[in-house]
């Protein structure tokens, strides 16, 4: 039977730890090390993301993979590759390192995260009452799928594939995300 860890040392432990770690109601998991390109395609949509927003002088608030996202209902705390969230920051219980209210929620899926991330982590991120895209970059192939809440909470799902495809992230206002340039020189790194 594993020990179940309180939510006040999870935090302490974090802030010690060289690695990051998730919470799951009481178990801690360590998170795997991101790849090189893992790594370039999270910075690559948060470069993109914040250049529209400042192009467009929007007030929306881009982070990358080191904001924790608190999801209440299942009593967890999770890193996301990237989170978009607008214009204040919700922190939990006045943490600086972690939020409540994430809009947009993007991950670049890897071969012992994809399924969890396209089932069970979209299913507690669809909770969190703010949270309306979810975005899921592929590393191994110029694809990126995104998920827009509808008016009537139901979902819809858009696919996007190769250099002449634009992603659009309708919850920040319609922001394009061209593939071409997210993926823009990835093929040195993975020929």
């Amino acid at each position: 039977m594993l020990t179940k860890t309180s939510i006040e040392d999870y935090f302490k432990s974090e802030e010690k730890s060289v690695y990051k770690h998730e919470y799951h109601d009481g178990i801690i998991k360590k998170i795997k090390t991101r790849t090189f390109i893992s790594g370039h395609l999270s910075t690559k949509i948060t470069t993109l993301v914040t250049f529209f927003l400042e192009e467009n002088d929007l007030l929306y608030l881009v982070n990358g993979s080191d904001t924790k996202i608190r999801i209440e209902q299942y009593n967890k705390f999770v890193y996301p590759d990237a989170v978009v969230i607008c214009e204040k920051p919700s922190f939990y219980q006045n943490r600086k390192d972690t939020i409540t209210n994430p809009l947009v929620v993007v991950e670049v899926l890897s071969d012992s995260t994809k399924e969890y991330d396209r089932t069970l982590k979209y299913e507690y991120y669809r909770t969190i009452p703010s949270f309306k895209e979810y975005v899921l970059v592929h590393q191994d192939r110029k694809h990126v799928s995104v998920y827009t809440k509808q008016p009537d909470a139901t979902w819809i799902v858009r696919d996007y594939d190769g250099d002449d495809a634009t992603a659009i992230l309708y919850a920040i206002q319609q922001c394009p995300l061209s593939l071409k340039r997210l993926y823009r020189g990835l093929e040195i790194a993975n020929p």
